[in-house]
């Protein structure tokens, strides 16, 4: 009786042997329109989208728009970045295609980018003392 009610309630018939009760019968798959490609409007920024959970952030480095929010879809995914354990992923000829069309990194990603030498780091000033004779 409480097998019944179950199969009921789940929807699905008797076992009869050659059916598992929670496979479902096969639906026509329909062709999808292709996506539209994407158009900028305003300048691309490339910067971090946080992922991970609560203390334990995870960054993807992507190119977006930059009137768009933190969370919403990216033009296209450039590498991650784990600041726990300080690990990148870098796709450097997407990054240095997109500097060259304009886009521009935040702070924060341009200063990943120098560590990384996808992009070149600021000259070091080496300050030599002046000897008095």
């Amino acid at each position: 009786m409480q097998a019944a009610l179950r199969q009921q309630a789940l929807g699905t018939k008797a076992h009869n042997g050659n059916v598992s009760p929670l496979q479902h019968s096969r639906v026509a798959m329909v062709a999808r329109p292709a996506r539209a490609p994407v158009t900028v409007e305003n300048r691309v920024a490339i910067r971090f989208q946080r992922l991970g959970r609560k203390k334990l952030p995870f960054y993807r480095i992507v190119a977006t728009d930059s009137k768009s929010k933190r969370s919403a879809a990216p033009i296209e995914f450039l590498g991650w970045y784990d600041p726990l354990k300080k690990e990148t992923n870098l796709n450097a000829p997407s990054i240095k295609k997109w500097l060259a069309v304009g886009a521009q990194p935040t702070d924060s990603v341009r200063s990943l980018l120098k560590k990384a030498f996808v992009i070149q780091p600021d000259p070091v000033k080496v300050v030599v003392p002046k000897v008095e004779v």
